[in-house]
């Protein structure tokens, strides 16, 4: 490992603390984060942008569901006071457009995230994150379900995409749901036996550097300062 790069503990351990400020939702705080991200992306070279860009777009039901839910449910001004009742409100939709870009800023992070850090890596820092509540054997089988849990977004995101556009002679309704429902049981199916001959080189666990803890130290008061905690 370059010996300048942060290590992957530290990474991890940053990533959650971002992820929990980008939770809060804060305009600073979601204009901050978009910036850094676009600048870890621009040092980095921007890897895996089609990947990053598939993610976010199959999220878009979410999004219209985060947007329904607070435009016409969170009380507020209307936006076309016209339609009365039916009217979103411009409180609501300013809030459910925060917790989008929020969704947004962490979805990018841990793409980052497992672009920048070798797979075997992620799996030492993971034991070491686990080893004041874990064994030996029980660290090794959680950082690895982690790594598998998160590398399998991607992949049955389009396992579902693609069941759900297959042909069928079924009627709409329960029984084209079933049909689709086992089409995509049997791909995840597949894709976990193909998942279970993988091979991972899992590097000796070593602490990272005391100084590299400056990192999320620093990132953690930064995002402390900005939400008032």
């Amino acid at each position: 490992m370059n010996k300048q790069a942060l290590h992957p503990l530290v990474r991890i351990v940053s990533l959650l603390i971002f992820i929990a400020g980008m939770a809060l939702a804060q305009p600073l705080l979601l204009l901050g984060g978009s910036c850094g991200l676009l600048l870890a992306y621009a040092l980095a070279g921007f890897p895996a942008p089609g990947g990053l860009l598939t993610m976010v777009i199959r999220l878009r039901w979410l999004f219209a569901a985060i947007l329904l839910v607070y435009g016409w449910w969170t009380p507020g001004e209307l936006l076309w006071p016209a339609l009365g009742a039916l009217s979103p409100t411009l409180q609501g939709l300013g809030y459910g457009l925060t917790r989008i870009v929020a969704l947004v800023c962490i979805v990018s992070a841990v793409h980052f995230l497992l672009q920048v850090t070798e797979r075997g890596q992620l799996v030492s820092a993971l034991m070491l994150l686990s080893a004041p509540l874990l064994g030996p054997l029980a660290r090794e089988r959680f950082a690895v379900r982690v790594l598998l849990t998160l590398e399998a977004v991607i992949p049955v995101q389009a396992i579902v995409s693609d069941a759900l556009q297959q042909e069928t002679q079924q009627p709409r309704g329960l029984a084209r749901l079933v049909f689709h429902a086992n089409a995509v049981y049997s791909s995840v199916l597949a894709e976990a036996d193909r998942s279970a001959n993988a091979v991972i080189d899992v590097a000796e666990p070593v602490a990272p550097p005391a100084i590299q803890w400056l990192v999320p130290l620093l990132l953690a008061l930064i995002i402390g300062l900005v939400a008032g905690l």
